[in-house]
């Protein structure tokens, strides 16, 4: 955390409340997305309620005087809401069930309340995964099966909450198996992870079915599975070859980065089958780019320990933060939140002054953003066809919930660890 005067932390602590009063009225919320014409799943942690029960969560163990806790629950009987009134087959982290099951974990003051509408929501969960994997095997691969968004790397993730529970243990087991399995090279000698371009559903890039490509990004790519494998490794859930892979990976990611004109990147995707390309940089941020990737290889580097990786992910991060490139917005998914995060994490695994330096700069560059004009306090920014694009949105992952809590754990320690669900 940042050392802040008292003065600081005051006027941090009222932007945050006055911001979350404003969120605790449902009618106002629901007014202000309606202006957006655009569909929000009210299952999705994303961008929707969910969001919403976690930002509470964490608000009412730091102002209980507030019941914020009472608002929590509004919008996650929101929530169960529609659940009762649609069937519901997405388990995915950020845009399905896990991601409920998420938001109520981090309700439940350390799994005290909730207990009975998380073990009715985990059976089904456990009920799709299972069958889900029976299909997947069979299944040409893409992003959507594998990433932490979508896919495995995030049912595991939230599924790991539960890691003593026999039922879950034992899915946890088959889903990282799959996990380790396609983290090996196939007869032709091209890893197993990557993705034919006839079935990705992320790049358009040839109808060939025979070029490939790996994706690059922690969202959506291989350096989510590392993670994953890394930090199930730690909690002691491990599987067949579970090192050997977190060792192919990491090599991967080290040998795929980019260095030249004094610069070091990873791309979005990597090419196979395309000779002499030109590398493109991916923009700087959580989702995909530099910091996601070399955060991903600061963690494999201390498991493995590695100094070489460990070295380039601390260089590559730093080069990344004084570009930023392509960072226009306040959010996690791909603004100053995430790498404002990101930051304090290597700072936290460095002790590297630089880092929290930029800690602070990222903090200051994400209050510079906020006006009391704006719905929510803060907007989404996004670039679509040449222009920028202006959205209120309360999601985790590009709303203002994202900004609140990164804001919050700049000064006051994380309670509810809402910042696992991004791996880190």
């Amino acid at each position: 955390m940042m050392n802040l005067s008292n003065k600081k932390k005051l006027e941090l602590d009222n932007l945050v409340i006055n911001l979350a009063k404003k969120l605790a009225k449902i009618e106002y919320v629901e007014e202000v997305l309606a202006l957006n014409e655009t569909y929000y799943k009210p299952c999705s942690v994303a961008v929707s309620y969910p969001a919403l029960c976690v930002l509470f969560s964490e608000l009412n163990y730091n102002f209980p005087q507030y019941n914020f806790d009472v608002c929590a629950h509004r919008y996650l009987e929101r929530v169960n809401n529609s659940l009762l009134q649609n069937n519901i087959y997405d388990i995915s982290l950020f845009d399905g069930l896990c991601g409920v099951g998420f938001a109520a974990n981090c309700m439940s003051d350390n799994g005290k309340q909730y207990q009975s509408f998380i073990r009715n929501l985990n059976e089904h969960i456990l009920n799709i995964a299972d069958r889900n994997m029976l299909k997947y095997k069979k299944m040409p691969l893409n992003e959507t099966i594998y990433d932490i968004m979508y896919g495995l790397t995030g049912i595991v993730n939230y599924l790991l909450n539960f890691k003593s529970e026999s039922r879950v243990k034992n899915t946890l087991s088959n889903i990282l198996q799959y996990l380790v399995d396609i983290c090996t090279i196939s007869i032709d000698g091209v890893p197993k992870f990557a993705i034919r371009v006839n079935q990705s559903q992320m790049f358009s890039l040839s109808n060939n079915s025979r070029m490939r490509y790996v994706n690059l990004g922690v969202a959506h790519g291989i350096p989510g599975i590392l993670l994953i494998l890394c930090k199930s490794y730690e909690l002691g859930i491990c599987v067949d070859n579970q090192l050997e892979a977190i060792k192919y990976l990491s090599e991967y990611i080290f040998n795929n980065c980019v260095k030249n004109n004094n610069t070091i990147f990873w791309e979005s995707q990597k090419i196979i089958g395309i000779e002499n390309y030109e590398a493109v940089p991916a923009r700087d941020a959580w989702c995909y780019g530099t910091p996601g990737v070399a955060y991903s290889l600061l963690i494999a580097s201390k498991l493995l320990d590695n100094d070489e990786m460990n070295k380039l992910a601390i260089d590559a991060m730093k080069l990344s933060l004084n570009r930023l490139r392509e960072v226009i917005s306040p959010t996690f998914c791909h603004g100053l939140s995430g790498l404002c995060c990101l930051a304090r994490k290597f700072h936290e695994y460095t002790n590297d002054n630089y880092f929290y330096e930029m800690y602070i700069k990222l903090l200051k560059n994400i209050l510079d953003l906020y006006s009391d004009q704006y719905p929510f306090g803060f907007i989404n920014k996004e670039v679509e066809k040449g222009q920028i694009t202006n959205k209120n949105e309360i999601g985790l992952l590009i709303g203002t919930t994202g900004v609140i809590l990164t804001i919050l754990s700049c000064y006051r320690p994380i309670k509810t660890q809402w910042d696992s669900i991004f791996l880190l």
